[in-house]
């Protein structure tokens, strides 16, 4: 087998299982190698990372690394023809007297971005053939982009203003050569830009990342799995495909051919399920359940950075929250360093898009436009407006102009189903499909919407964000101390509700148009049973369900993500986020109380006592406060129940 002197370095760095392995160390292969390394041998991760950065300093040293000189800046051949073109054309449309002003500027920012990726692309291979050393600090992910590459040896070609807009002044001359007065002037724009662009983005993003902390630092591990038995009859878990590598670290939810339920999923594992055709499979998430303290099990974490299955105690929520903010932040900040170069902040135009899916506005910029009903699309017509109105079991739904419509006449649709393209309003989702099918929709469209904004973020990681945003219902009806359109905790009601007088045990297929009484896979209670879901329950050979005629007393509720902690049921919490002033008078105003052993670190720190001593792990009883409903006077349980607790929500229930 033929190798090289540096895979041989490499090999004597690594454990011996992992040694022999064909690799290419870009940036892709780093992340890969350092990956396989924590699964492997979580315990020697920083001896052997050491070793590896040792191996680097002394190639680096004797190599002389990626030392340039003059020469490495001059512009590729390549280049040069581009730039001929495109002088040549640019000439041509400033000539042309039969167009505008306007025009004649639109016309050069189209023919200068018709060949800036051809641009970009031929600079960065023919720099690779080459060796260049800027190019492979590139390749190797630890200095630079392909578009700095091109800034660098090229030309940045266009800038944009304060306003985002193209200015129609070609920058064809690289760094090394100088521009232009011309080319300077433009650039002052590009370079304002990035200056106001770092200021506003640090701002937006430390906001941000503060709001996703909020709302998921109660996901502390308070136990390491329920007490209740599993039925296999009807799973919970949440369905994934099984080729995403997100899935390495978390725990069968269900038994699938040879491995049983809470088997650790690895690579090897998962590319087995793929061999056997199974193409979806169910995994224990945090999305998925959870203990009454409205902290997390640890099974439902699976193993995280530690190597291990979270340990009780464990922070996950706020380190989640800072996983998925970190790669947002740097994104946002990125301006900076490509000083308003066009083209080159796909990730900061793609905050507003994340932000939008946490705030969820009443006016949904860019969203896609959600059926309101079940039923057949009847008709698709030109609204007089322009746009179209699209018409489902008789109720008008306008589709604004430039939105593309996915459904066509005769297709059956599902109240909170996407009719056009554009980004998933998770609150319509919500709404319609329940808190499960909320939860799981928002990790899909939060993931699909950072990808293309330019980064990825690991899916477990944005579960626990969605499970601290979306889990809140509002009643419907009197409840003991609580009123109609009083918010409540998601997870109280789901351990403590019991299925109504009146419920059926059934097929899924005899389901359609109930209610969910007892959640199954990862729908909650309240879940409306739709032609899709009875086909998600019998992929996973659901045989029964729990479910009743009518909804239940409450409705699943989005809360927007800075208010996400004024509902909060701790009077000392909420004073962590936003509103503190309509917070603190509405707790007065209920009787708010506060719990120093809950879930939440705030009533501890402000009382500072044993601070740093021990996790705050006991988490909170919603028992004191439920316990305020059973002496109201309207309350009339319909059958016996056993304890305060069970008393009360069994009233909810039936």
């Amino acid at each position: 087998m033929q190798t090289t002197v540096g895979q041989l370095l490499i090999d004597d760095a690594l454990p011996e299982d992992m040694r022999g392995a064909p690799r290419n160390l870009d940036s892709k292969g780093l992340r890969a190698l350092f990956q396989e390394i924590a699964v492997k041998h979580p315990k020697e991760y920083r001896d052997i990372t050491q070793r590896l950065m040792e191996v680097g300093q002394d190639a680096m040293y004797t190599s002389g690394g990626y030392s340039a000189g003059l020469r490495h800046m001059l512009s590729p051949q390549s280049y040069i023809n581009s730039r001929k073109q495109i002088s040549a054309e640019v000439q041509k449309i400033a000539m042309n007297r039969k167009m505008n002003d306007k025009e004649r500027e639109e016309a050069i920012i189209k023919a200068v971005e018709a060949r800036t990726g051809e641009i970009e692309k031929s600079v960065y291979d023919e720099s690779m053939k080459e060796k260049n050393p800027y190019a492979l600090q590139v390749m190797s992910g630890s200095k630079g982009k392909p578009f700095n590459l091109r800034s660098l040896r090229a030309g940045d070609l266009l800038y944009e203003n304060q306003k985002g807009q193209k200015i129609p002044i070609p920058v064809l001359r690289s760094y090394a050569e100088g521009l232009s007065p011309a080319e300077y002037w433009a650039g002052t724009y590009g370079g304002r830009k990035g200056v106001v662009d770092l200021k506003l983005a640090t701002r937006d993003a430390g906001a941000f990342g503060k709001q996703l902390t909020q709302a998921a630092h109660r996901l502390v591990v308070t136990a390491r799995d329920s007490d209740q038995p599993h039925d296999p009859e009807t799973p919970r878990g949440l369905p994934v495909d099984v080729t995403d590598p997100d899935n390495e670290g978390a725990l069968l939810a269900h038994d699938i051919g040879p491995y049983k339920r809470n088997t650790v999923l690895t690579p090897k594992i998962l590319a087995d399920l793929k061999e056997q055709g199974q193409e979806k499979i169910l995994i224990r998430s945090p999305t998925v359940g959870g203990p009454v303290d409205g902290g997390v099990y640890s099974h439902d974490v699976g193993v995280r950075e530690r190597g291990t299955i979270s340990p009780v105690g464990d922070f996950v929520g706020i380190g989640a929250a800072s996983a998925v903010a970190e790669p947002i932040s740097q994104a946002q900040i990125g301006s900076k360093h490509s000083g308003g170069v066009a083209g080159a902040g796909a990730g900061v135009s793609g905050f507003k898009a994340i932000n939008q899916l946490v705030q969820i506005p009443k006016v949904f910029p860019g969203g896609a436009v959600h059926s309101q009903k079940d039923g057949k699309v009847d008709s698709i017509e030109e609204a007089p407006g322009g746009g179209h109105n699209v018409f489902v079991a008789g109720q008008r739904h306008y589709v604004p102009i430039g939105f593309d419509i996915q459904h066509k006449v005769g297709d059956t649709i599902e109240a909170g189903d996407a009719l056009t393209n554009g980004l998933p309003n998770p609150d319509q989702i919500v709404t319609h499909k329940g808190i499960g099918e909320g939860r799981k929709a928002f990790v899909e469209a939060f993931k699909r919407t950072a990808a293309d904004a330019g980064f990825g973020l690991h899916r477990r990681n944005v579960e626990l964000v969605a499970r601290g945003l979306i889990n809140h219902v509002k009643l419907t009806d009197h409840v003991g101390d609580f009123l109609a359109d009083d918010i409540v905790p998601y997870h109280v009601i789901e351990h403590e509700y019991q299925p109504r007088d009146g419920h059926q045990l059934v097929a899924p297929n005899s389901a359609v148009g109930r209610y969910l009484e007892k959640p199954v896979l990862h729908y909650s209670i309240g879940t409306r049973i739709t032609p899709n879901v009875v086909k998600n329950l019998n992929h996973f050979n659901v045989k029964r369900l729990a479910v009743h005629a009518d909804p239940p007393p409450f409705e699943p509720h989005m809360i927007r993500g800075m208010e996400n902690l004024l509902n909060d049921p701790d009077w000392m919490t909420r004073m962590l986020g936003s509103n503190l002033e309509k917070g603190l008078l509405k707790s007065i105003h209920r009787g708010g109380v506060s719990d120093e052993e809950g879930t939440s670190y705030v009533p501890s720190l402000a009382r500072g006592v044993d601070f740093g001593k021990s996790p705050p792990i006991k988490g909170w009883n919603p028992a004191d406060l439920i316990n305020q409903m059973s002496n109201s006077p309207t309350q009339t349980p319909t059958k016996p129940t056993t304890g305060p607790i069970k008393k009360t929500w069994g009233w909810l229930g039936g």
